[in-house]
């Protein structure tokens, strides 16, 4: 088995008392239908919003069954189907013509339980983070991810979730959005001589603002700047001038990583002067 893999065991939580299974309520049914026969009650169902709309413009374009979620229904009448949850898959199916889809039935007699029903289906669930999805895509060799995984391990980046507790190390950031923003806009090669240079210079934790005035330094405003010498500046500047960055950008109304690009180049200069 691979070391990846997990089989599913129960766990051992002596301080609850669990469901009995006769308190389980009617096992769902499985069923095909059309999606044109779903009913959404507006008594607690949201109206579509412009983020919905995004979403089912995109989906409708990235259609497949392989990422297929069944709609959860419940049966108000003898052929009244009132979806709980899915109504956006729902509408997707019926703009696509598919003449049928797999639902489940679950049982819910009242508009009370319903709307309960409907609350617990997006309350209790775990939201996928931004990391998840990066994962997911580099292990489907998604390219611009496999090009992010690469820029960082030859930069000596490692990209992960960072908490106050966490023990931080040389090049760790959670500034993923920044970093794969960075190659995507750049390229691999720019990309990696950017984060290098924070490697390089010891940052621990490697911050959006640090990337971000990197980048700006080495791909806009200096693309001559010698690389060992910016590397030197950021080192001496350290935390300590990511800290005084912060406090003058708040009192100047100025994006942090103007500042610290801002810094970063004066004591360049400086040295250049002297």
């Amino acid at each position: 088995m691979s070391a990846k893999l997990r089989a599913i065991r129960p766990m051992n939580f002596p301080d609850l008392m669990p469901s009995a299974a006769n308190d389980f309520g009617q096992k769902p049914v499985a069923k095909w239908i059309a999606p044109t026969s779903l009913m959404v009650d507006g008594t607690y169902q949201r109206d579509l919003s412009e983020r919905s709309i995004r979403l089912i413009r995109r989906t409708i374009e990235t259609f497949r069954w392989n990422r297929y979620k069944p709609p959860i229904v419940v049966q108000t009448g003898p052929a009244t189907l009132h979806v709980i949850d899915g109504q956006h898959t729902a509408i997707i199916a019926a703009t696509l013509k598919i003449p049928e889809i797999l639902i489940l039935i679950v049982g819910a007699d009242s508009v009370d339980e319903r709307a309960r029903a409907f609350v617990g289906h997006n309350l209790d669930r775990i939201k996928v983070t931004p990391f998840d999805i990066y994962r997911a895509l580099l292990a489907s060799g998604d390219p611009d991810a496999v090009d992010v995984d690469n820029v960082c391990k030859r930069a000596g980046v490692r990209i992960r979730l960072i908490s106050p507790s966490s023990a931080i190390a040389e090049g760790d950031t959670a500034a993923l959005g920044l970093v794969r923003r960075l190659v995507k806009k750049r390229g691999v090669i720019p990309a990696r001589k950017v984060l290098q240079c924070l490697v390089k210079a010891k940052r621990a934790p490697i911050t959006g603002a640090e990337i971000l005035a990197a980048e700006r330094i080495i791909c806009e405003e200096r693309t001559d700047i010698d690389l060992d010498v910016l590397t030197a500046a950021i080192r001496v500047e350290g935390a300590e001038g990511l800290a005084k960055a912060h406090v003058r950008a708040k009192s100047e109304g100025q994006a942090i990583w103007r500042e610290v690009a801002n810094r970063w180049l004066r004591r360049i200069d400086r040295s250049d002067a002297a």
